[in-house]
């Protein structure tokens, strides 16, 4: 039987989903103004964590060909959405990413989470600094990004990582390759130089011993090498 995904992939979607889980809830903790889902695609966490929830306002922000399916879903299997979520479509090719959010409600200034999962490796370089910049010009000092990036070793081509050849064929084959990575070693001054300060930065490795190590140190799965998970701050 084949291998339905390429080696590592589903160990990181695991970890990233279990990470940012802790990161969304957190900020339902500290009761931030917003909580906005860059690129939000089928991401449950507001539903899932309703019941934590004590005014925070989630921003799901998708195209409509993929936030429309999610919509219709949600309706026919009758599942009660929370008064503080807002889907919003938006084209970020064709619409500008302040004018949507200010519409669904978004107000500026305020203390703010921004997930960014699974989006920045199919932007290009322009499109990342301008969302970067949004957020750092329109959210308050101590505000969250929290995004994962593949190494640009990887867009090069140079397989040094466990299943990088197997995820890009496999991402190069569906028609919307990867576009944008950063170079291993480099993301806090990538971050510095846009006004955010980095306050964690998870590798492949690091994210397979947080999640996948047991108490005696072996590894129980591996985790594929090309992805890394980002938090920062506003400064």
């Amino acid at each position: 039987m084949g291998k339905i995904a390429p080696s590592g992939i589903y160990e990181y979607v695991i970890a990233r989903t279990k990470l940012l889980d802790e990161i969304f809830l957190d900020a339902l903790v500290r009761q931030v103004r917003h909580i906005v889902l860059l690129g939000a695609g089928m991401d449950t966490r507001a539903i899932r964590f309703a019941n934590r929830n004590q005014g925070t306002k989630i921003i799901e922000l998708d195209i409509e060909k993929t936030q429309r399916p999610k919509i219709e879903i949600l309706k026919r299997k009758q599942v009660k959405l929370p008064n503080e979520l807002v889907f919003a479509s938006i084209d970020f090719n064709e619409q500008s990413l302040s004018d949507v959010l200010v519409e669904a409600g978004y107000q500026n200034g305020q203390q703010s989470l921004f997930l960014w999962e699974g989006v920045t490796m199919y932007l290009n370089p322009e499109a990342v600094d301008d969302t970067l910049s949004f957020i750092r010009d329109s959210s308050q000092s101590g505000s969250q990004v929290v995004f994962d990036y593949i190494y640009s070793s990887v867009l090069r081509r140079e397989n040094s990582l466990y299943g990088e050849k197997e995820i890009f064929d496999t991402v190069s084959r569906t028609g919307e390759g990867w576009t944008f990575g950063i170079e291993n070693g480099q993301i806090d001054e990538f971050l510095t130089e846009r006004g955010f300060k980095l306050t964690a930065h998870y590798s492949p490795a690091d994210l397979e011993s947080k999640y996948f190590q047991k108490s005696d140190g072996n590894l129980v799965r591996r985790i594929n090498g090309t992805h890394c998970i980002v938090q920062s701050v506003v400064v």
